[in-house]
């Protein structure tokens, strides 16, 4: 792999372990995820004025849109009741097994030795990093990566038959922090909304920043290495997920989660090099 292109998908696996941590040490994590993803829309907003709404998959951006939102809202749930090293990986690394497990069951789709060796690592991780953990995190975290799957089939069966395949992602983005507000409102009304956006600006700027970045240096990456390695790499997020949740929020088990978490970084590589 290119040195560049490895150290571009290093730094967005960074950034996007820092967002989650961002969200998870908010004082609202609501406004936080709200404000995270209204940020990104505002920066790739000119792209989408520029090179036009994909129309034809609308259907695939509503669905997309109320999958995202209850992902995002499950997210925040899950971060109220869990540690981010327990979250944040057992999310991450169980989305792409159930959408490789969905794949064999209604596509008989089977995965090969590599696929099924790289599926029990990543089970094998998750159950030593959300066994014995604080809270009620774990199934939580499962059902955050059921939803990542959700969004994830349906938004690689609609980019696939569209020519602009990064204006879908910028719309979803918009259509997002759109779905966001009404929320927002009915659940901490506008003054407590824009009080917290006040207070924490800064923070929510951070991980916007962080969370537009990692998206983009993916993107950069790709254009210089194959996407199946770039994805491989950009999973060794779990790890830093997990270092972030032990070395700066000090929570308790961090090196078994950390282990757990390097199982699950390498189960997702092996899943992302044969797929």
């Amino acid at each position: 792999m290119d040195p560049a292109a490895l150290g571009l998908t290093l730094g967005s696996a960074v950034l996007h372990a820092s967002w989650n941590l961002v969200v998870k040490s908010s004082n609202d994590r609501l406004v936080a995820a709200w404000a995270q993803v209204s940020f990104g829309a505002l920066v790739f907003a000119p792209f989408l004025i520029a090179s036009g709404i994909p129309w034809e998959a609308w259907p695939s951006l509503v669905a997309s849109t109320l999958v995202h939102l209850v992902y995002g809202l499950t997210l925040v749930a899950a971060y109220s009741r869990g540690d981010l090293s327990v979250v944040y990986p057992v999310a991450r690394g169980s989305a792409p097994v159930l959408v490789t497990i969905g794949a064999v069951v209604f596509l008989a789709d089977w995965p090969g030795v590599i696929g099924a060796t790289a599926i029990f690592l990543v089970v094998a991780g998750v159950l030593l990093t959300g066994l014995r953990g604080r809270g009620h995190g774990l199934p939580w975290a499962l059902a955050v990566g059921a939803l990542i799957a959700t969004y994830t089939v349906i938004d690689g069966a609609a980019v696939r038959d569209l020519d602009g395949s990064f204006s879908y992602a910028v719309t979803l983005t918009i259509f997002n922090a759109c779905a966001y507000i009404p929320v927002l409102v009915a659940v901490r009304g506008p003054r407590r909304m824009f009080g917290a956006l006040r207070t924490e600006w800064w923070r929510h700027v951070l991980g916007g920043t962080a969370s537009v970045g990692a998206y983009a240096l993916v993107l950069i990456a790709a254009r210089h290495a194959s996407l199946g390695l770039v994805a491989a790499v950009r999973e060794t997020s779990v790890v830093w997920g997990a270092l972030g949740g032990w070395l700066l929020l000090g929570e308790a088990g961090g090196r078994r989660r950390f282990e757990g978490a390097a199982l699950i970084a390498l189960g997702l590589m092996l899943l992302a090099v044969v797929r």
